[in-house]
């Protein structure tokens, strides 16, 4: 368990509302392991953190408007690096992973990879990117839905022949939904594995040095042990 004394500064930033375990809304409030790394990061540079949630597409527009200051999980990606500013230390690394119905053909070919997918109709998540690869690529068709439980769906429905989803989370959709999920779809490939950030909104004066603040806070939770700690405390989620 985490405690974060208050401090006189407090930043607002938006946080998905259905991303665990890394960011999500459970008994009203904000939790995942990216709320609480953040948290602690700015923590150590006497900051405090509000969080709201949306889901990601808006959170996105609201930073990118300057209605908001930032906005996580991001990809600094071709898609992204544009239009925010980020910060240089990551809060996590995380794999997209590909996953296939397991009664499918496409469940036989092994490690598919980007350059393979123009072929099929692939499941995203509305406003997700999913690296520069993916991103650039014109060719690929795209199913999206509103999140990754409706990816995973659709999915199984024979919307899409693929769906691109973090591993951690499909991970935890198969363990909350063992009816629809368990024995029916199956990890064929990783995407991408990279890293993620916070995206800060370009139109806020303020934005460099809360960016600069989270690197300075990272870096201290890292060199302290509080990182560690965190990583350890959701190596399980909690439901």
């Amino acid at each position: 368990m985490f405690t974060f004394h208050s401090h006189a500064e407090t930043i607002t930033l938006v946080g998905e509302d259905s991303w665990y375990p890394y960011s999500a809304v459970k008994e009203g409030q904000n939790r995942g392991f990216a709320v609480d790394v953040i948290k602690a990061a700015y923590a150590a540079v006497k900051i405090d953190v509000k969080f709201i949630s949306t889901p990601y597409s808006r959170c996105l527009m609201l930073v990118q408007s300057g209605q908001e200051l930032g906005c996580f999980d991001s990809l600094k990606d071709v898609k992204l690096e544009s239009d925010f500013i980020f910060h240089k230390e990551a809060i996590f690394k995380a794999s997209v992973g590909i996953y296939a119905r397991t009664d499918s053909p496409q469940s036989r070919l092994n490690k598919i990879n980007v350059l393979e997918l123009h072929k099929y109709v692939i499941g995203v998540t509305h406003g997700y990117t999913y690296g520069t690869a993916f991103e650039k690529d014109s060719r690929i068709v795209r199913e999206p839905a509103p999140n990754d439980l409706s990816n995973l769906r659709k999915l199984i429905l024979g919307r899409s022949d693929y769906s691109l989803i973090y591993t951690r989370v499909a991970d935890y959709l198969t363990s909350t939904h063992p009816d629809e999920f368990k024995g029916a779809i199956q990890q064929v490939g990783i995407l991408v594995e990279d890293y993620l950030y916070v995206s800060f909104s370009k139109l806020r004066p303020e934005s460099a040095r809360y960016a600069n603040a989270l690197d300075q806070g990272l870096r201290l939770i890292r060199a302290n042990g509080v990182y560690a700690a965190i990583e350890r405390k959701w190596a399980r989620p909690e439901p």
